[in-house]
């Protein structure tokens, strides 16, 4: 039946298709429900026009704002879906303040051109204009929480894992995220997902120069893909799109226990049809890390205390074009490269001693290295087709990303009858995905949105083991492995949106077919998995009284593993502690619903509940008789998940002090049928999170900012508290040109710790990372910086991204 209605979808879908593309041929269909009109002219000023002026389009009647339009380069503006009635139009701009212009008719179904408007200047000059709005660090929208982290001072100097410990709820400790409890977070960049790329790289190599926003999706819609059972986490990248040629030059450095350095440049430059952009970047960023394990048995104790070391050095290139073929026809291409290395040294000490006196019964030393080299290309293109002037369109995305990884791991032990070690692992992954998206609005209140994507990936991982013998190394059969997978997802959607004033309303429907492949070479061993699902999602907003607006969201959602969580290679740490995948994982299911209340489109108030089931989860097993512990990742029966958060402004402390503070309050329960025994953890958890901004003496601008996260429970770890503060220092000089910013990440810092009391293990956890962190970072901009940006060039998946919120 899931089947047939997929089919019934296409089908309908490409029919429409074909009814959209005839309308655009032929003229418009005889039966218009609501005709509706345009209204088009051109602003001028000083006998030449004015590009990029603010258009608003006004009832005459009460004055209400109806449409808002941006004059292209040429000082042309059209409202496009307009209903008969009178209006008049305002503009605005530096220079010309605000003007109104006479008022005139429009007819049902008329396509007005408007006399040309000539706009007298206020007075004001450029030198005289101060700009000082700056986007809030939070925004509510649609489904989501929107972290403006390119407009805090702090993190900065660091890379996306430092970012990510700014998000409110989230909790990064070594390479795992977390938010409100939960794991198995899906990360997206630019809409693009990463679940087959290196996530360890991303999270320590990406630099925070590069990262606009992170967006924390909560309530994706239909035309977004059903994968994220945790929360959805997209990377919004930076782009500059402003006339002309623009751009900035950027360096920076700081140090901790380790140096670290990075620079860049930006550059963009747009004229007429064409808008072009690029740049390059460069980043040093060292780490140091600590993993204390205490393992107790009936008759001895395990005490391994780890280091790591890391000096990855990475440098990306990126390129774009958009050519606008006419006002209905827009295309682009972007490509992103990048590469590098990630060097890591460890120094892991275990020594085993008797339960009670603590006496020493045995003692090693393991030493890890490990080199890591890598690339990436990530190309996207789309095409866009204005159908109608009614805001019907018609948009194309294709994208192939490659990935490639070369590691080499030494292992030496001494003091323990383990043999010396070199693992090879190279590994590939080719992803490429295509899809077609149509909206068309109908009368003045409704737009509907459908569209179709496919896409495949293929990767390869291999693991040549080798084991010291008689003085040499000879090939580990028992470890040495190579695992493909394939992957295959169909999907098509549809929704249906309804807007009246403050109100609004969306039901989407989406159909995905997963097809997924998994073989083992060496022992010549398949795993086929094929499921097909329904993914419903509704949500409504109104507003409630005065300023604050409410809204209401449903979704039903999947997670599948990884690829990484699937592999069943083996990866020791020291000769008693070691990971391994889980080929036979399956995706986890979550029902999930949002009530929430914003204050003037500012998050406030939340309430959620989940419930997952087949809850993916890093585990830990052990031997009790060899005393070996592994980590694995494993279906858990069911997680249910329940609280809500409360947002609120310090802007009233005093007047030159803003920002924002926080908390949440989730209730987390896992439940499951697993070693044997019956796993029932519960713990209510509690996040509190604040950002000071002031404006200090002398241009300069202070921020400091901290996170606190009570007791919590992951799988079958209980979590301690834990916090961190951070501050820094921005001024500009130069007439706003150069930027220098100055901080410092974790300077009270409290770590990581666990514990795991279940059936026969009893295990605490320490983790430890790099705090405090002091930077600098030194930024010069060039080009004009006060024109208006045109329409910005959107990625196939931003594109995708951008549908949640209209």
């Amino acid at each position: 039946m899931k089947r047939l209605y997929a089919h019934f979808l296409l089908c309908s879908f490409i029919l429409l298709f074909g009814t959209c593309v005839r309308a655009q041929n032929n003229g418009p269909a005889s039966k218009t429900p609501a005709p509706t009109g345009s209204v088009s002219g051109r602003v001028m000023g000083d006998g030449e026009a004015a590009a990029f002026t603010n258009v608003l389009l006004l009832k005459a009647a009460d004055s209400s704002v109806v449409k808002l339009e941006l004059a292209d380069e040429t000082g042309h503006f059209t409202f496009a879906g307009i209903v008969a009635a009178d209006y008049f139009v305002r503009t605005s701009g530096i220079g010309i303040g605000e003007q109104n212009h006479p008022g005139f008719s429009l007819a049902a179904g008329q396509d007005l051109t408007l006399p040309d408007y000539l706009l007298q200047s206020s007075g004001t000059t450029l030198d005289a204009v101060e700009v000082v709005a700056r986007k809030p660090f939070l925004e509510q929208k649609a489904g989501m929480l929107v972290v403006n982290v390119d407009q805090s001072i702090t993190g900065q100097g660091g890379t996306l894992i430092d970012l990510l410990r700014k998000v409110p709820g989230v909790v990064v400790v070594g390479d795992r995220v977390s938010m409100a409890g939960k794991s198995g977070l899906t990360f997206l960049i630019d809409g693009r997902p990463t679940k087959y790329m290196d996530l360890q790289s991303l999270l320590r190599d990406m630099p925070a120069d590069n990262i606009k926003s992170i967006e924390v999706i909560s309530q994706p819609g239909a035309a977004f893909d059903a994968e994220g059972s945790g929360g959805v986490i997209n990377i919004v990248l930076k782009k500059n799109s402003l006339l002309g040629t623009n751009g900035q030059v950027y360096i920076g450095g700081g140090y901790g226990e380790l140096a670290k350095y990075r620079s860049g440049v930006d550059l963009s430059h747009r004229q007429g049809k064409v808008n072009l952009t690029g740049g390059a970047s460069y980043n040093h960023r060292s780490w140091v890390e600590g993993l204390d394990l205490v393992r107790r048995f009936s008759d001895r104790t395990f005490l391994q205390s780890n280091t790591s070391t890391g000096t990855p050095t990475s440098y990306s290139v990126r390129g774009g074009m958009d050519y606008d073929f006419n006002d209905r026809n827009r295309a682009g291409i972007n490509a992103r490269y990048g590469w590098g290395s990630s060097p890591r040294n460890g120094d892991n000490r275990t020594e085993v001693v008797t339960p009670e006196t603590h006496q020493l019964m045995e003692s090693f030393v393991t030493n890890p290295r490990e080199e890591k080299e890598w690339y990436s290309l990530n190309t996207d293109a789309f095409y866009r087709i204005k159908l109608d002037t009614s805001g019907q369109e018609l948009n194309f995305d294709a994208s192939y990303n490659r990935f490639e990884r070369d590691t080499r791991i030494e292992l030496k032990t001494v003091g323990a009858d383990f043999p010396d070690r070199i693992n090879l692992e190279p590994s590939m992954a080719n992803i490429i995905s295509g899809q077609v998206d149509y909206k068309k609005p109908f009368g003045e209140h409704y737009a509907f949105s459908a569209g179709v994507k496919m896409s495949r990936a293929e990767l390869d991982n291999e693991l040549l083991a080798r084991v010291a013998e008689n003085g040499g190394f000879v090939v580990d059969a028992n470890l040495s492995n190579r695992f493909l997978y394939d992957e295959d997802i169909k999907a098509a959607y549809t929704s249906l949106r309804w807007e009246k004033g403050e109100l609004g309303a969306n039901i989407g429907l989406r159909y995905e077919d997963t097809r997924m492949e998994g073989y083992n070479v060496t022992v010549d061993s398949f795993n086929r998995r094929n499921f097909a699902q329904l993914f419903p999602s509704l949500s409504f907003s109104a507003p409630a009284f005065g300023p604050v607006g409410v809204s209401l969201a449903y979704s039903y959602r999947i997670e599948r593993p990884s690829y990484y969580d699937l592999n069943p290679f083996i990866s020791y740490l020291d000769p008693l502690t070691f990971e391994k995948g889980n080929p036979f994982l399956r995706p986890e299911l979550i029902h999930s619903a949002q009530f929430s209340l914003t204050y003037e489109k500012q998050p406030f108030f939340n309430l959620s509940y989940d419930f997952t089931s087949d809850v993916i989860a890093d585990v830990t097993e052990q031997d009790a008789v060899t005393g070996i512990a592994f980590q694995n990742t494993v279906n858990l029966d069911r997680f249910v998940r329940y609280g809500g958060s409360l947002f609120f402004p310090l802007d009233f402390i005093a007047k030159p002090i803003s920002g924002y503070g926080g908390f949440q309050l989730y209730y987390n329960d896992y439940t499951s049928n697993f070693l044997g025994g019956n796993l029932d953890q519960d713990q209510w958890s509690l996040t509190a999170f604040f950002q000071v901004n002031a404006k200090l003496p002398m241009g300069w601008k202070g921020e400091v900012s901290g996170w606190y996260q009570g007791k919590g429970i992951d799988g079958i770890i209980r979590t301690n508290p834990l916090y961190g503060v951070s501050a820094g220092l921005e001024k500009d000089f130069l007439d706003d040109r150069l930027n220098l910013v100055l901080s410092g990440d974790g300077i009270i810092q409290k770590f990581f710790t666990g514990t795991i009391r279940y059936q026969e293990q009893n295990l605490d956890v320490l983790s430890t990372w790099e705090a405090p962190v002091f930077s600098a970072k030194l930024t010069y901009k060039f080009g004009n910086r006060f024109l208006k940006r045109n329409e910005g060039r959107n990625s196939s998946a931003s594109e995708e991204r951008g549908r949640i919120t209209e």
